[in-house]
């Protein structure tokens, strides 16, 4: 019979071997482990990177300790990661061929930052990865917002993380002031982060707040004084400031960091259009036009500095291939309209569109056309005639709208101005020179069963939003409408900054109407061509 301490020996050397045997069951994946931390350590190739994680795996699949098994998942998680980031680089990586294989780098990474949530989703830059990656792909929106959501919540004190992930979430707000929200405490968090600020100087561009749009671009431009698409925004800040000299040097500085753009140059040729240094303009668009031959703001830029530099003939061929090449373009068929008259060569081109609307009736751009030309021949019932049939042909087209009332207005023909005016308004609501048209007539008409003081107010003052009460003649309808609705010292102060920013051509005109409001007097006209 054993005795009582030679049991007791026996169970413990059995208990020790048992508990030996546990350890090493739980740690039989440390050597991948410690393979894994060893290949970390110099891992700079995708092979290598994967090397870590198929040993990180191992690891965990063979067995480890509480504590390894930890690390061993950031670790892994880690590595996931940072394939995963190297992957996303090659996404957005514009060299990338956008087809195919775009697509399936796209998918090795989203595999990658799943994996890596899975193993560790409490990472906020695998969350932000994650609604980055879901994003671009554009296939779970919601899936994006709630990672984004999480990232926010899961960077506490790191600010890139969160002011990243905020402003990400941004572009997924649908209300304006929401998306706005979250850029600024983007912007709160990383001042220095130099395409943040940016991008909120471009939301304050689309909301009008022009002075706080500038106010970014100047900010983004300290941080990185060198980014191309800053310059290119405050340029266009500064051009709808009426501020186009500096706005040119911005677009001089981006022609500089971009010089195998054609962008740049066509907006300095157009802030030396408005300038009416013509010449200039016509430099700059045709150096744009050797970068992008067929780049239709260049030609019709071109063209139109041309005609307006007394070189109308030489700007028909730029003129005519634009309409070539965009013939669906109102923008592009009235500056053809205008070349074509400065140029003599009304009559020729009016019978040439005859006999083609002869032959297609149904062809509404060479109605609209003939339409305009006749219009510039101040023989408005033709006018009025080709622009009834463009419209026929295609009741989309808001500018056909646009012309005849103009064309009706110009005959005294207010009630039917008024109508054409309400249909192009349907059509697009922002275009402020219909806004202007309709609340001029709507505030001076000679008819009192046509005006609407209040109806021509609220269109005047969105008229002026729009072109962010730069526009005297814009000015002088506001105060026209208010003067209609007898508020007259309302009317007077609006005149009278239409007299102060006006051209001198116009100062006479809006002088007479400062006059009528001063005797509170409301203005009223009737235009009466007779042809």
């Amino acid at each position: 019979m054993r005795s009582p301490v030679g049991v007791l020996c026996a169970v413990g050397i059995v208990g020790l071997c048992c508990a030996v045997g546990v350890y090493a069951d739980e740690n039989e994946g440390q050597p991948d482990l410690d393979k894994a931390i060893q290949t970390k350590l110099s891992a700079e190739t995708f092979a290598e990177l994967g090397t870590v994680i198929d040993l990180c795996q191992g690891a965990l699949d063979k067995g480890l300790d509480k504590g390894n098994e930890e690390f061993c998942r950031q670790l892994l998680a880690s590595t996931l990661l940072q394939r995963a980031e190297a992957l996303t680089r090659k996404v957005f990586d514009v060299t990338t061929d956008p087809g195919p294989q775009r697509v399936m780098v796209w998918r090795m990474a989203l595999a990658d930052v799943e994996r890596a949530v899975e193993v560790d989703g409490k990472q906020a830059t695998g969350q932000l990865l994650l609604g980055k990656l879901l994003l671009v792909g554009g296939n779970d929106r919601t899936r994006a917002v709630q990672a984004l959501d999480k990232a926010i919540e899961l960077a506490k004190d790191d600010n890139d993380v969160k002011a990243e992930a905020l402003q990400l979430r941004g572009r997924t707000r649908e209300d304006i002031d929401d998306r706005l929200n979250d850029l600024s405490a983007a912007v709160k968090l990383a001042p220095e982060n130099a395409e943040i600020v940016r991008e909120r100087g471009t939301i304050y561009l689309g909301l009008n707040r022009i002075d706080d749009a500038l106010a970014d671009f100047d900010a983004a431009l300290k941080v990185d004084e060198d980014d191309a698409a800053t310059h290119e925004a405050r340029g266009i800040a500064l051009g709808l400031l009426q501020r186009y000299k500096e706005a040119r040097e911005s677009f001089s500085r981006m022609a500089e960091l971009s010089p195998e753009s054609a962008m740049p140059l066509l907006q300095r040729a157009r802030m030396n259009a408005l300038m009416e240094k013509f010449d200039e303009s016509v430099e700059d668009a045709t150096r744009a036009l050797e970068i992008d031959p067929d780049n239709v703001d260049g030609l019709i830029i071109k063209s139109q500095a041309l005609a307006l530099a007394g070189k109308a003939a030489e700007a028909i061929a730029d003129a005519d291939r634009a309409l070539e090449l965009k013939p669906d373009s109102d923008d592009v068929v009235r500056i053809w309209a205008m070349v074509t008259e400065k140029a003599g060569n009304t009559d020729t081109a009016i019978e040439e569109l005859r006999k083609q609307v002869e032959f297609n009736p149904d062809d509404s751009v060479a109605w609209l056309q003939l339409g305009l030309l006749y219009g510039a021949e101040h023989q408005s019932l033709k006018a009025i005639d080709a622009f009834t049939a463009a419209i026929k042909t295609d009741r989309e087209r808001e500018f056909a709208y646009q012309v005849r009332a103009d064309t009706y207005l110009g005959r005294g023909m207010q009630k039917e101005a008024i109508a054409d005016y309400e249909q192009s308004l349907k059509l697009d609501e922002t275009n402020s020179g219909v806004l202007n048209n309709l609340a001029w007539v709507l505030a001076t008409s000679t008819e009192g069963s046509l005006r609407d003081g209040g109806r021509a107010i609220a269109l005047a003052t969105k008229a002026c939003e729009l072109t962010h009460y730069k526009q005297a003649h814009i000015l002088s309808t506001l105060a026209a409408a208010y003067a209609e609705t007898g508020d007259f010292k309302t009317a007077k102060e609006w005149s009278q900054k239409s007299v102060d920013i006006g051209d001198e051509k116009l100062k006479d005109q809006l002088r007479k109407e400062l006059a009528s409001y001063e005797r509170e007097e409301p203005w009223r006209e009737k235009q009466e061509e007779t042809k």
